[in-house]
């Protein structure tokens, strides 16, 4: 059964996006990390750390995963409003899925945007140090926030979180805030442990996030529960 807690703005859904997002109302923006199959690349033998061999077998998931992009990519342009943006983040083995998918469901392309995370993961064809971030709008375009923002923003990646691709607070409220004003309704479909939630809260927006897995949904009502009491008192600082 579908689980639903609301703390202060945000709106929690734990369960399946595919059943989720048709029922809700649109929203201003969509930012959000989704569920994609992983491969070692070129490197022999077991990572370390959030990808060693104890939680992750080089078969392609250590996250919930039994979603394609051609699924989900329809859902999030439904529910976004007219004229509005959406960040989807990918690696660079899903940027083609990612471009061709979100084209096939008829979100705009405005840019690819790079993440360097400041952490490498190990590969013989170039130590992996970046991700993703696909660009797009629904609709007329319009200005981002601040136009001196760059392409490329470097942001500590998180070492040591329960979730094994949790993305920084500060990461997404630099999407955020390009994107939105005070009061508007972002949604991440695959929230994990809530960072695009917290960012938003911090920020004065309203958030939904949908998360299948439990353990991690419980993770995401903590921390956003935390961050509705301290407001926008702080936010992670961007490089």
């Amino acid at each position: 059964m579908m689980r639903v807690e609301t703390i202060g703005r945000a709106t929690l859904y734990c369960g399946d996006a595919r059943e989720i997002v048709p029922m809700l109302d649109p929203v201003d923006l969509v930012c959000t990390d989704p569920p994609y199959l992983l491969t070692y690349g070129g490197h022999h033998g077991s990572f370390g750390g959030k990808l060693s061999s104890s939680v992750y077998d080089n078969k392609g998931g250590i996250v919930e995963c039994a979603i394609e992009w051609s699924e989900f990519m329809p859902l999030i342009f439904e529910v976004l409003k007219p004229d509005s943006h959406a960040y989807i983040m990918a690696n660079n083995r899903h940027v083609r899925n990612l471009l061709n998918s979100a084209a096939n469901a008829g979100l705009k392309f405005h840019n690819l945007l790079v993440w360097d995370k400041g952490t490498a993961t190990a590969n013989r064809w170039y130590m992996k140090n970046l991700e993703f971030t696909g660009f797009f709008y629904k609709g007329k375009a319009f200005f981002i926030n601040d136009c001196g923002s760059k392409q490329l923003i470097r942001c500590p990646n998180i070492l040591n979180s329960p979730h094994p691709t949790e993305k920084p607070i500060a990461l997404m409220a630099h999407y955020i805030s390009n994107s939105t004003t005070s009061g508007a309704v972002v949604l991440d479909p695959f929230m994990g442990v809530g960072s695009t939630g917290v960012a938003a809260i911090q920020m004065g927006r309203d958030f939904v996030g949908c998360e299948i897995e439990t353990k991690y949904f419980d993770i995401a009502c903590r921390r956003i529960e935390q961050a509705q009491r301290q407001g926008d008192m702080f936010l992670e600082a961007v490089a």
